[in-house]
């Protein structure tokens, strides 16, 4: 039910990516101040990730997760009846704050249902609604944009969301014990030691110094994700004269590897790994970086789209590892609050790169030069993964 919810918070989210032609066309904007409504909804989102990480440590996920969803509605629906760039803004402000309780709280209820041992690959196979929410939102607002007008791209989904959080507030648990089942033991050291800390729970975070060096990594690798999130659909209607609905279609394909790829590494890390998670993050964020690079040079479309599915198949990747992050440091009881953290700064990562790639596309007059600047980030992203200290979440 958690990957059902989460997955409609993605479809709710990428239903702007499709449609960016067919409202710049409508509203006479340019590729910059499409990215300036990303920017509005990350905004907001970056602004909530700290308190729904804390609510949901304090109130339980299922609470956070269930309100969250329904101010996600209202933003969206906001969205479809705005007219001018100043209502559409607001929308995405209120779409923001709603998706900000999303991801710390899912995998804050994903970790308490497993154990330690499990945790990398129960991770990976949630996080496939990542991938499948993200994927089917691009091809249903392409499609639905396509044909009956990109107000119904912000009207649908939605209504389909709303179902989804009814039937996850009547049936989902915090915890085990909530259903008359043993919680896990298996940090009960940890957990004792939290509570030995006079320190408030955020400070305990901030002073984690492994926490911050995954925040960087994090930060720099959203930056490519939602980037390409973003901006692949436009890329492929400006670049190759494609239709909106074609395009959507496309770039819903090359996400389907993520499906695989992200359960794959969660198990890998677990079992092949020991638990360790830099090893596969560095060599997600590595490919990633070499595939966005070589999207730089004007290439036939059949290469292009082996790149772009070479692209799906590393941007989730990272990002189930790099999320196992807080609950292998601080464990379960501060896994939300510790999400919330370094979700802040993929959140201010969200700020950043769609504007700039935008004025990137303006600029140059093209999108393979905003693949270049994704290659560079990735690979900034890459360095940085050296300097996780693994040895602290094995002690």
């Amino acid at each position: 039910m958690t990957w059902l919810l989460y997955g409609m918070y993605y479809i709710s989210r990428f239903n702007f990516s499709s449609v960016i032609p067919l409202l710049r066309s409508e509203l006479e904007i340019s590729n910059a101040q499409a990215g300036g409504l990303m920017s509005f909804f990350f905004l907001a989102y970056t602004i909530f990730q700290l308190p729904a990480g804390y609510l949901s440590d304090r109130f339980g996920p299922r609470k956070v997760l269930t309100v969250g969803a329904l101010v996600s509605i209202f933003g969206n629906l906001i969205f479809s009846r705005g007219s001018s760039y100043t209502i559409l803004s607001i929308a995405q402000l209120i779409n923001g704050m709603g998706q900000a309780a999303g991801w710390t709280s899912a995998v804050k209820l994903v970790v308490s249902w497993f154990p330690k041992s499990k945790r990398g690959t129960a991770i990976g196979l949630f996080a496939t609604c990542l991938t499948a929410g993200s994927s089917l939102g691009i091809r249903l607002s392409g499609y639905l944009g396509d044909h009956l007008g990109w107000r119904t791209s912000f009207m649908i989904p939605p209504l389909m969301m709303a179902g989804v959080a009814l039937t996850f507030w009547i049936l989902v648990k915090d915890n085990p014990s909530e259903k008359g089942l043993s919680d896990f033991e298996d940090e009960v050291g940890l957990e004792q030691q939290l509570n030995n800390d006079t320190r408030s729970r955020l400070a305990v975070v901030l002073s984690n110094r492994t926490m911050w060096v995954v925040a960087l990594v994090y930060f720099f690798f959203v930056y490519v994700q939602f980037g390409c999130f973003v901006w692949i659909p436009t890329f492929l209607k400006e670049s190759y004269a494609m239709s909106v609905d074609r395009a959507s279609t496309v770039s819903s394909l090359i996400l389907l590897p993520g499906l695989v790829a992200a359960p794959l590494s969660g198990f890998l890390s677990d079992r092949i790994f020991g638990g360790r998670r830099k090893p596969l993050i560095l060599c997600g964020m590595a490919v990633l970086s070499c595939s966005t690079f070589l999207l730089s040079f004007r290439m036939d479309i059949v290469i292009v789209t082996l790149l772009l599915s070479v692209v799906g198949l590393t941007i989730i990747v990272p990002d189930v590892l790099l999320a196992a992050y807080p609950s292998d440091l601080l464990s379960r009881k501060l896994s939300g609050t510790a999400m919330g953290f370094l979700a802040t700064f993929t959140s201010m990562a969200g700020i950043i790169a769609t504007p700039l790639s935008g004025k990137i596309a303006d600029l140059f007059q093209t999108y393979e030069a905003v693949f270049f600047s994704f290659g560079i980030v990735a690979f900034t992203g890459a360095v940085l993964t050296f300097f996780i200290n693994e040895k602290k979440t094995e002690g």
